[in-house]
């Protein structure tokens, strides 16, 4: 029993550290119709998903925050006494967001409210990191050869997509993906972090991805490519952040297999037979609660076999009298001498 509250408390202290780096925040100021500030105000912020809600007051200056809230679209209820209740719903949070939200309340009873939904622009004025996150709707639509999400790299400002093809990685990624050796902003394609669900997944020699998810199984992933914030430092190209799904009070998931072949190729002009090709991708993704509002599970695998022909092209084999054991030399001797000025 000793043994296995260890191993839970390992656990726990290796995985809370990732979550420094996979939240975001929302904060903000409240205020009356007549813009002053409201202090002692309850605001409470509820993920629509998981029922997952934090509560803060506001400051003496009607300031509020909150901390580390993992992404997901999140409802933003304001209530004070003497004003009515303040709903702001549709609020999509994403990794290393930083979302600010002003509620007026307007004077009434708290029986009434006013509720603003899908708030058309939220800007982030409280850092300066330029960056941009690609969600999974884009990442499964996009095509993909290979179904890597490093080939989306390249959609962001100041990446140039081709590496230089001198790169040798001592932890290649498996299924002969690319390992994302990318220059951003004209710096080295080493100077570059990749990081899943918080986590350093860099490989040793040259930084590039050592492990890549099953693209079913992102949720999302942030490019940052200047001005990072302080938590990462060291690197002067990008940081690349993947966030992997995790199950809510729903059961979603998909299915999927990718085939290619050889029926549609063309014949190689020097070859005399086409080359066989078989290619399969197959895999899950899938989660649902476990104890709802509680504890929820999600799970994925991806599987790859293929099977690749090579292209011979005009080959030249030994003549029936070499296979029979007879060589004759007068022949290469004179075909030799023929070649001599």
């Amino acid at each position: 029993m000793l043994r296995s509250f260890r191993n839970i408390a390992t656990l726990a202290a290796f995985v809370a550290p990732l979550f420094a780096d996979v939240t975001g925040s929302i904060l903000g100021t409240v205020r009356d119709s007549s813009q002053a500030v409201i202090s002692n105000a309850t605001v409470v912020a509820t993920n629509t998903e998981t029922n997952l809600s934090k509560t803060v007051t506001t400051t003496e200056s009607g300031d509020f925050r909150f901390l580390s809230l993992p992404p997901g679209p999140y409802k933003v209820v304001v209530t004070a006494s003497g004003f009515q209740q303040f709903v702001s719903s549709g609020i999509d949070l994403k990794v290393n967001d930083q979302l600010r939200i002003d509620p007026v309340l307007q004077v009434g009873s708290i029986q009434q409210q006013v509720t603003v939904e899908a708030i058309a622009l939220q800007v982030q004025t409280e850092n300066t990191q330029l960056g941009d996150v690609i969600e999974s709707h884009k990442m499964s639509t996009l095509p993909l050869n290979g179904r890597s999400y490093i080939d989306l790299l390249g959609l962001q400002a100041g990446v140039a997509p081709a590496s230089t093809g001198s790169i040798q990685q001592d932890r290649p990624v498996s299924g002969g993906l690319s390992s994302g050796n990318v220059s951003v902003n004209g710096q080295r394609e080493t100077a570059n972090a990749f990081l899943v669900n918080g986590g350093d997944v860099s490989e040793g020699r040259n930084n590039g991805a050592g492990v890549i998810p099953n693209l079913d199984s992102i949720s999302e992933f942030r490019l940052i490519t200047n001005s990072f914030d302080a938590e990462y430092g060291r690197f002067s190209g990008s940081i690349m952040n993947a966030i992997t799904k995790a199950g809510t009070n729903n059961f979603h998931g998909t299915a999927f297999e990718f085939l290619r072949n050889d029926k549609m190729d063309a014949r190689n002009f020097f070859d005399p037979t086409k080359g066989a090709l078989r290619r399969n991708q197959f895999g899950y993704a899938v989660g649902g609660p476990f104890w709802k509002d509680r504890l929820f599970w999600f799970t994925d695998y991806q599987g790859t076999r293929e099977s690749r022909g090579a292209s011979t092209g005009l080959v030249t084999v030994p003549t029936i009298d070499q296979r029979s054991g007879v060589f004759d030399l007068s022949a290469f001797i004179d075909a030799t001498a023929s070649r001599r000025p």
